[in-house]
């Protein structure tokens, strides 16, 4: 123990420290300082304030600094502090640390953990590395009440036994990769004629997307605040030919075609839609409408045909 005033160390003194109140050598009051109580970690706050508040501490940035300045607990004083560098993004470089990862493996974790915590949580603002390594062991353990797709999934086509990835965006379920049952109309390379498109895509509890349908996925992909909505879409090989850089976010994969137009490196994705010839288009920094004779299919969930399918008795 030190005096404040004079300096001096007062080791020395031992046992006396705790009943004297005055420096022996200038006389200052002694300032004691507070007892020490051993500190809780970062990972056990959180788990503290998701007991108390709930799921929804995490997905929204005013809620989680209010509980944390109203916590009163010295047991997790360091751990307050910290969370608050976190939330206020004022990071020293020693928290970046997450696990013993690649560069690249670390950036995949990372950025496979904000997609599901922006979509499913609704995180509304962007978290650090860190926090991202607390927040995606509640994922992986499936502590959080996430949506029932919180992966990835699969699709078999009854038809022909092809097998599709799909991914939850939101509150819809899209094939992550073009539609290829062979039928009238279908040219080849997952591309079809419009005639085809109303009449043979479409197979049990999946469907043709309307324009509505892309435009809330636009109005998804816009709401990441994770740039342009064309590059949150895109895929993140293939358009290395074009002046963007792909994200995908939301894990829609759409990969890059070249355009008829003749123009150089002029690349583009397009899916039909279910009306009039139209086609929902992603091009380098823009989404947009348009009519096509051939184009790719990417089929939608249909929530309304599994809410009409009837129970087994």
């Amino acid at each position: 123990m030190f005096c404040k005033e004079c300096h001096k160390n007062l080791k020395d003194f031992d046992a006396l420290i705790d009943k004297m109140e005055n420096c022996p050598f200038c006389g200052a009051k002694l300032v004691r300082p507070p007892v020490k109580v051993a500190q809780k970690d970062v990972k056990t706050l959180c788990e503290t304030l998701v007991q108390k508040v709930g799921d929804s501490i995490f997905a929204d940035e005013s809620t989680l600094e209010n509980e944390l300045r109203s916590l009163n607990a010295p047991e997790f004083a360091d751990a307050k502090d910290r969370l608050f560098l976190l939330v206020l993004k004022q990071i020293p470089s020693s928290m970046y640390e997450v696990k013993s990862f690649s560069d690249g493996e670390q950036q995949e974790v990372l950025e496979a953990c904000q997609k599901r915590l922006c979509v499913d949580l609704g995180l509304s603002f962007e978290p650090c590395a860190q926090m991202l390594d607390i927040l995606q062991e509640y994922i992986w353990q499936k502590r959080f009440s996430l949506s029932p797709n919180l992966y990835e999934s699969q699709f078999v086509d009854p038809r022909d036994g092809q097998v599709y990835k799909t991914v939850r965006i939101g509150n819809q379920v899209w094939m992550k990769e073009p539609l290829k049952y062979k039928c009238v109309g279908y040219t080849g390379d997952g591309i079809y004629e419009w005639n085809a498109v109303n009449k043979y895509c479409a197979v049990r509890g999946w469907r043709v997307p309307k324009k509505k349908d892309f435009e809330i996925l636009t109005q998804t992909a816009a709401s990441l605040g994770c740039g342009d909505p064309s590059s949150v879409l895109m895929s993140r090989k293939g358009w290395e030919k074009c002046s963007v850089t792909p994200t995908d976010n939301l894990g829609f994969e759409a990969t890059p075609v070249k355009s008829n137009t003749g123009i150089s490196n002029n690349y583009f994705s397009h899916f039909w839609t279910s009306e009039d010839k139209f086609c929902f288009e992603i091009f380098p920094g823009r989404v947009t409408f348009s009519t096509h004779s051939q184009s790719y299919v990417r089929l939608i969930k249909d929530d309304i045909a599994e809410s009409k399918t009837p129970e087994k008795k």
